[in-house]
Formats: C-alpha cells, sequence, structure tokens
C-alpha cells in the first residue's frame, strides 16, 4: 500500500465513524431510559476512540512513510474496534 492510499483509508475510517456515530445519535430517543444510560456509555467510549484516531491523524500527517507503514497495522485494529463498537451499539436497538 502507497504513502497516499494509507492516508485515504485512514481518512476514510474516521469520516465512516463520524458518520455512523450521527446515526446512532439520532435513533437514541427511540430507547427506554435504562437503554439511553447504556447507549451514554458506549457512544461516549466511541467518540474518545474517533478523536484519538483524529489527533493521531494529525499527529502523523507529515511523517515520513515509514511511520505509515508501522501506522497501517494500527488502523486495521482501529478499525476492527469501531465495528465492533458499533455492532454493541447497535443491538440495543433490536
Amino acid at each position: 500500500m502507497t504513502l497516499d492510499e494509507i492516508k485515504a483509508k485512514f481518512k476514510e475510517t474516521v469520516a465512516e465513524a463520524k458518520k455512523k456515530l450521527d446515526e446512532l445519535e439520532a435513533k437514541r430517543e427511540s430507547l427506554s431510559d435504562d437503554l439511553k444510560k447504556e447507549f451514554d456509555e458506549k457512544m461516549a467510549q466511541l467518540k474518545t476512540k474517533k478523536d484519538e484516531l483524529e489527533a493521531k491523524l494529525e499527529e502523523i500527517e507529515d511523517d515520513s512513510e515509514d511511520k505509515w507503514d508501522e501506522f497501517k497495522d494500527k488502523l486495521g485494529d482501529a478499525s476492527q474496534s469501531f465495528k465492533e463498537g458499533f455492532k454493541k451499539l447497535g443491538s440495543l436497538f433490536t
């Protein structure tokens, strides 16, 4: 994967996370009060992860290609973490 491909994939992951967070937030009102508390806790965790990813992107955007090679593994881990978090959060609506 080239440096530009890695950057594009990372930015896509962050944008997708933002979109899914917004979609889930819009559904919050349909939950019972008990589930809203659990939802809020899980949402806060996911927002923290998203903020950390954005900060990391800013930090390493100007780094060398060597740093990006190291980072692409972390991107895969972060993407998987979001998928699991969204699945858990989405399960509150079923």
